[in-house]
């Protein structure tokens, strides 16, 4: 009996795990107008099951304010992309929104449950992570995508995003070499505090820097850079109990010193160092400042999946995930969106934890959570990767929902 009532409470975290299997594989079923991706078709089947388990039946702990918000986030996208797009194509843009935002965060929510979970799930990550390494080194280095021509008929098409230091941008399986590299620079937080056993993150955070870096994507980087920067204070600073406010203090002091002295804002300081040449740079302050007279132009519901208006010679693609966000669904779901994360890091970080591998795994889930927020200022997530990143942000609430020992 209690073998069987192992295997039960073991199911929800294996569907996790095939979560994060399934966006190694680069094919499609089309059914219509729908492309059904293996991450999504997982989404689509736990969605009625895990969204029961968590707001009717409670079994992932009490449903909390983080839990509301994004959900009125996702729902919120309902009415904005019907007030910008024809009825069928809002309903399919709304559908998918809902399992890939919501349903990514909502599977990770419920099918994560302990540090035992979390440490399964890390391990399938870095099993992801350590297949990509060779593929992406030899892309990189001949110049050819090595894995998608091993995939005939794969639904990920081959692009070209030049070279950089004389190397190809590493994309693997992934749509664009930015996802790719941001996939794999949140496991070095992750890899440092949750695989086990222990010895195993010595030669992984190596394997971590050299994957993120044949991406040559600065937004992968400047991720890897904060998780280093998160994890040397925490280990330097571990004795003072307030020291991430002390953090938080010292970061808003460097923005008003940098703003006192500079001619330039702290914002373009962070993007020219951020990117890998000035025109990149010069490119995302550009796509800040005309995308956010879309956004003051469209506050409400926002311009949905439409065209944003810009400069004829400047590009459509958006390098900022939160602002994208905020252009696409309008001013109230932004607003629900940060503050549901603002209250995951408020409740994550305040949980009492008495048993050490619990709080070292939090500390790994903060850092990825850290990671992924800074990268999202610069690079944009999309489909898989945004799955992947609302999945990261619903991973480590089994601390502050009943599932720690502490």
């Amino acid at each position: 009996m209690a073998e069987a009532t192992t295997a039960t409470a073991r199911g929800p975290v294996r569907v996790a795990q095939a979560f994060v299997l399934s966006l190694m594989v680069p094919f499609y079923i089309p059914l219509g107008p729908v492309l059904l991706m293996p991450h999504r078709a997982i989404l689509l089947l736990v969605f009625v099951p895990f969204f029961l388990r968590l707001f009717v039946l409670r079994r992932a702990g009490p449903v909390l304010a983080a839990d509301w918000l994004l959900l009125g986030a996702t729902l919120w996208c309902v009415p904005a992309f019907f007030v910008n797009h024809p009825a069928g194509y809002a309903l399919e843009a709304a559908g998918i929104r809902m399992i890939e935002f919501f349903g990514a965060y909502l599977l990770a929510r419920v099918a994560i449950r302990s540090v035992a979970d979390f440490i399964r799930v890390v391990r399938v990550f870095f099993f992801c992570v350590l297949i990509l390494l060779p593929f992406a080194a030899l892309e990189s280095l001949t110049g050819r995508p090595v894995m998608l021509d091993l995939l005939p008929g794969t639904s990920v098409r081959q692009i070209d995003t030049g070279y950089r230091l004389g190397l190809r941008r590493a994309q693997t399986i992934f749509a664009h070499p930015i996802l790719y590299g941001v996939f794999v620079s949140t496991a070095f937080g992750l890899f440092w505090y949750v695989l086990r056993p222990r010895w195993l993150r010595f030669p992984a955070m190596p394997v971590v820097v050299l994957a993120t870096f044949f991406s040559l994507s600065a937004g992968a980087l400047l991720s890897i850079l904060v998780q280093a920067v998160f994890i040397g204070w925490e280990t330097i600073m571990k004795v003072l109990r307030r020291r991430w406010m002390i953090f938080a203090g010292l970061s808003a002091a460097a923005y008003l010193t940098i703003d006192l002295l500079s001619n330039r804002t702290p914002f373009h300081v962070l993007v020219d160092y951020a990117t890998f040449n000035s025109g990149a740079a010069y490119n995302r302050i550009l796509i800040w400042r005309y995308g956010t007279d879309n956004v003051w132009a469209n506050p409400v519901f926002g311009i949905g999946f439409n065209d944003w208006a810009r400069p004829a010679w400047m590009g459509p693609s958006v390098d900022n995930y939160w602002l994208l966000l905020t252009m696409q669904a309008g001013l109230p779901a932004i607003a629900m969106i940060l503050l549901a994360l603002a209250t995951i890091l408020r409740r994550v970080g305040g949980a009492a934890l008495s048993d050490p591998d619990d709080r070292m795994a939090r500390t790994g889930y903060l850092v990825a959570f850290g990671g992924l927020f800074i990268a999202g200022g610069t690079v944009h997530y999309w489909n898989a990767m945004m799955a992947f990143v609302m999945f990261v942000y619903g991973s480590g609430l089994w601390t502050c929902t009943g599932g720690a020992r502490g």
